[in-house]
């Protein structure tokens, strides 16, 4: 079945192109411009023309359209120009910080070396950040004013604490110093009254060793010493060849051994040991005292041979001495306590 080429009615006759002419030549040429507003006849389609592109390229030879001009200019406007940033003033800020702290610390003595430094270091921030202002490469000139005047006032108050400091420190120790001055004085003027008084006693001592004292006891009778009843027996002011025999390690004596025999009883309520409780003394005519500490030889019948003696226990031993020879006529023997700190002894005349 054939298919009518036939237009439908209405519609422009198409005439195929000339010899040597384009579609384009017969379509600008031959068509019927349709009239503006024409009403179209009854049982046509009404026919609409497209909206031109703006991106339709001209024809060669033709200008671009100015549409795409003008989308070029708007599509590759440049960016708006940046605002310029503020110069900043963190060093400003920094000498106005370092400028409270240090006042703050200036009134504290011996830290507030600490404030002098940190002053400096403000006074420093401060001028180069008022240069750095001047050049407008910062800002903050405010701060760096103020942080300098606050350090200025941090060195100034440091300077005069330490000074007052100083001052308070000193006038102490003077008055430190002359109350130990006046506290040595005392003690100097006790401890000579004492040592008067020490030589006093013992020249007391020394005189009534020499010469024997009205009381003292005869060889053989008792008296009370501490928790001892004492009695010296017999005294030998020669005995060297006696404690020669004694022991044959014996040395022989710087001076000349005297022995003593020695009767005791023990009246306490503990223990008693007579070689460590008792103290026996000569005193010699020349002035002088020898107890039985300044003899090392073993006595015959030797006082470390006598045990510990309890309530009511009695022993019988012998005590050397070292005495000059020339220092044993007229002289007078003593016993006391060993760790007695009283003048309390008794006496046996020798002769």
């Amino acid at each position: 079945m054939t298919q009518s080429n036939t237009p439908p009615p209405g519609a422009p006759q198409y005439e195929p192109p000339q010899y040597g002419q384009t579609p384009s030549e017969q379509s600008q040429f031959d068509q019927p411009a349709a009239a503006p507003y024409e009403q179209p006849q009854y049982g046509q389609v009404p026919t609409e023309q497209p909206p031109a592109s703006p991106y339709e390229q001209a024809p060669y030879g033709q200008p671009q359209s100015p549409q795409f001009d003008q989308y070029q200019q708007q599509q590759y406007a440049p960016p708006p120009p940046y605002a310029a940033q503020r110069p900043g003033s963190g060093m400003a800020i920094a000498a106005f910080v370092i400028g409270i702290v240090a006042l703050l610390l200036a009134w504290i003595p011996v830290i507030n070396v600490i404030a002098i430094i940190g002053g400096i270091v403000a006074v420093v921030l401060g001028i180069i950040s008022i240069r750095k202002v001047g050049r407008g490469e910062a800002g903050g000139k405010g701060f760096a004013i103020t942080g300098i005047v606050l350090a200025g006032l941090a060195i100034i108050g440091s300077i005069l604490m330490n000074v007052v400091f100083g001052a308070v420190l000193n006038e102490v120790d003077k008055t430190v110093q002359r109350e130990l001055e006046s506290a040595s004085a005392v003690v100097e003027e006790q401890a000579a009254d004492a040592e008067a008084a020490l030589d006093a006693e013992e020249s007391a001592a020394v005189d009534g060793a020499a010469a024997p004292a009205g009381d003292a006891l005869p060889l053989g009778q008792s008296g009370q010493m501490g928790d001892y009843t004492v009695a010296v027996n017999a005294v030998n002011l020669n005995a060297n060849e006696v404690m020669a025999d004694a022991n044959l390690f014996n040395s022989a004596p710087e001076h000349q051994y005297v022995l003593l025999d020695i009767s005791v009883v023990y009246n306490g309520d503990e223990e008693g040991d007579p070689w460590f409780d008792l103290l026996f003394t000569y005193g010699g005519s020349d002035g002088r005292q020898y107890d039985d500490t300044g003899c090392m030889a073993t006595e015959p019948n030797s006082v470390v041979d006598v045990p510990t003696l309890t309530n009511g226990g009695a022993a019988d031993y012998q005590v050397c001495l070292d005495v000059p020879a020339a220092a044993t006529e007229g002289g007078e023997l003593f016993v006391e306590e060993t760790l007695s700190f009283d003048d309390n002894r008794v006496y046996w005349a020798v002769q």
